[in-house]
């Protein structure tokens, strides 16, 4: 005999777990910013011509101790102009205590300085001057460059040479050797690496490594790491403005009534992705109507965001800003290049032409999806119905009544409605079911059945109790189209929906390989200003770590 059960899908948990973090956190008057957080950013180089990509890494530490640390999981990236105003943002995914990314620059910028500069949202509850800063100079050809100023040739100190070297930072010495001091087009370079503390002692290191034309790197930049005095701490009982992101990106917002313009408090609010996969939300707003939602979705998403009680129609969302703001802290200045370094510059202007018309035609740089959310909330199904398997019906309410099992279309008072069978007589259901049409709840009943069976890819149901969030829904229906949009299914005008930037996507540097004679001997060309970009090279416990990367065909000096 079938048993009326109410069921939890593990991963439906772990989210209720983490908004349920969220709420006590928001809620608590004593919830205070005593601990800080620093960051570390790193570049391939600091000069790059208009369609190139900078590469970046990123580490997380305690300002206490400016030891390692993995509090917050997500940090913020903007590249700012001499005014100020962020020219290309992005929200790096960070699960373990450092990581990398990568940006294109557009060839809509202008020649100038620009201010690379990274947070976290737990760091915007203190001064923008702690955030972690990296001035980058970049040069627009195809644009008037009469701001560039040039001055005299100077000294520069190199952190590295191609060839047996040493460089030390901050108490870390490292020890660089390569198997040659010189080598030709196209030709494997071997490299070892021996990390040491100031006592000399072997280190496990996290280190990053840049091979790069020696004229576009000139890196004199400090890194601004404020470590806080030993028994100095923060004001304690201050309540944070911005709270950590402990897993992925915290939405947070507030819902209000738009006749009256007042907060609608201990409200449930649904979000949900448009998309195959359904992903929804529950989180019910405090008196001053706020919500938080946990996103670990990467690349652009359309969200929806809407009560959960469609009773609810006389409101607005508005949606609380990722990004900060402000910048209360300086900015780059104008760009003056060093004499010594325009003729590498040209040759880099030029060579970023070639690599762009040659790129397409190679393996290269490759986005590296992460795809965690790639499980419906509600689990499996008790029944999945594929349109194709059966023979076609005339619509959508042909399919319900004949091979849809446990769902029926009924009338009331004129308008459809989808009534779920429980298979328990005396407990029947009272409530009609949650209504998804790929992904997004939609109440209107009448507009789904009128969804074209051509459009249709499967159903989906539940026909159990499911709680999600807290929230109890009497069975679930779950509508799929084949291209996952909704087949055009108009929302009332109350419904928030927009496009969303959830976590930026993960790249990987892929530079060619030589090595065999086909690959030497191969046609397409290749001068690439950073040859080699390894921003994960860890030593072991002996201090030794080593790396291997290929020539292109440009003859001359690299960093």
């Amino acid at each position: 005999m079938k048993t009326l059960v109410e069921i939890s899908i593990k991963p439906a948990l772990q989210k209720a777990v983490c908004l349920l973090y969220l709420a006590l956190i928001c809620g608590h008057p004593l919830f205070s910013q005593e601990y800080k957080e620093s960051l570390v950013l790193r570049t391939d180089r600091d000069l790059y011509v208009v369609g190139e990509e900078v590469w970046m890494k990123v580490y997380k530490l305690n300002a206490h101790n400016n030891k390692y640390d993995n509090f917050s999981r997500v940090v913020y990236i903007e590249l700012l102009n001499q005014a100020g105003y962020p020219v290309n943002q992005l929200k790096l995914h960070l699960p373990s205590r450092s990581g990398s990314t990568a940006l294109t620059l557009s060839d809509t910028l202008s020649s100038g300085n620009y201010l690379l500069r990274a947070y976290t949202s737990w760091m915007k509850n203190y001064p923008a001057e702690d955030f972690a800063f990296r001035t980058i100079s970049v040069i627009n050809p195809f644009r008037s460059m009469e701001s560039i100023g040039v001055g005299s040739s100077k000294a520069v100190s190199e952190v590295g040479e191609t060839g047996p070297g040493a460089t030390a930072q901050k108490g870390l010495h490292l020890d660089i050797a390569f198997d040659s001091i010189s080598y030709g087009t196209r030709e494997r370079v071997k490299a070892s690496i021996r990390a040491r503390d100031a006592s000399g002692n072997p280190v496990e290191a996290d280190l990053s490594v840049s091979i790069t034309k020696s004229g576009l790197f000139n890196d004199k930049q400090e890194d601004n790491i404020k470590q806080i005095p030993s028994g100095e701490s923060e004001e304690p009982g201050v309540p944070a403005s911005y709270l950590p992101e402990l897993e992925g990106v915290v939405l947070s917002g507030s819902i209000f009534n738009s006749s009256t313009d007042q907060a609608i408090g201990n409200e449930d609010i649904i979000l949900s992705i448009l998309g195959k996969t359904a992903r929804c939300q529950i989180y019910k707003t405090n008196s001053r109507g706020e919500f938080y939602f946990n996103l670990d979705d990467s690349g652009v998403q359309e969200m929806v965001i809407q009560p959960v009680d469609s009773a609810v129609n006389d409101y607005y969302i508005e949606l609380k800003a990722d990004f900060l703001n402000a910048y209360d802290h300086p900015l780059p200045g104008p760009l003056e290049l060093d004499t010594s370094r325009l003729q590498a510059l040209n040759q880099g202007i030029i060579n970023m032409q070639i690599e762009n018309i040659y790129k397409p035609y190679r393996q290269g740089i490759a986005p590296s999806h992460v795809d965690a959310t790639a499980y419906n909330f509600y689990g499996e199904p008790e029944y999945r119905i594929q349109i194709s398997d059966y023979i076609s019906l005339n619509n959508l309410r042909e399919v319900i009544k004949e091979i849809v099992p446990a769902v029926s279309v009924r009338l009331r008072d004129g308008k459809s409605f989808l009534w779920m069978d429980n298979g328990i007589a005396d407990q029947q259901f009272n409530r009609g079911p949650l209504i998804l049409v790929d992904g997004v709840p939609f109440d209107d009943v009448d507009q789904v059945l009128n969804i074209p069976i051509r459009e249709l890819e499967s159903i989906e149901v539940i026909n159990l109790k499911y709680v999600l969030n807290g929230f109890l829904f009497e069975g679930i229906i779950h509508f799929l189209t084949i291209e996952g949009k909704m087949a055009g299914l108009e929302f009332d005008q109350r419904v928030f929906r927009q496009a969303y930037e959830a976590l930026s996507e993960r790249y990987s540097f892929l530079s060619p390989e030589y090595s065999n004679d086909s690959l030497k001997k191969s046609p397409l060309a290749d001068f690439r200003n950073t040859l080699y970009w390894n921003p994960d090279l860890n030593t072991r416990e002996d201090g030794s770590g080593s790396f291997e990367f290929y020539t292109s065909d440009e003859r001359g000096e690299y960093t």
